[in-house]
């Protein structure tokens, strides 16, 4: 059986309210050698869970804005262990509650 590492490196840009009584919006770069669906599961499930607005739970729930790759090392790579690193958006906003 093989370990496999799960790295990630992130940037926050972004963390909290803009305004006074006003939603708070979060914004990082996330960077890893992982596959897209890898690092878009890292963000909305482990960074800071979000969901499309369509596929809210509540009201509350954060709501993904961006998830977008700003980067693009790999589009001619097909050996997986040979993979460099990708660099990504992720953006999110959470209603004011109060």
């Amino acid at each position: 059986m093989k370990n496999i590492e799960y790295n990630f490196s992130v940037e926050s840009l972004e963390s909290g309210q803009r305004k006074a009584y006003g939603d708070s919006y979060y914004s990082y770069k996330v960077t890893s050698n992982r596959n897209e669906s890898d690092i878009k599961a890292f963000c909305t499930k482990v960074l800071r869970p979000s969901y499309p607005k369509s596929e809210m739970p509540d009201p509350f729930a954060g709501e993904l804005l961006e998830f977008k790759r700003l980067t693009d090392n790999n589009k001619d790579r097909t050996i997986y262990d040979e993979r460099k690193d990708e660099t990504y958006s992720y953006k999110l906003r959470t209603e004011y509650t109060g």
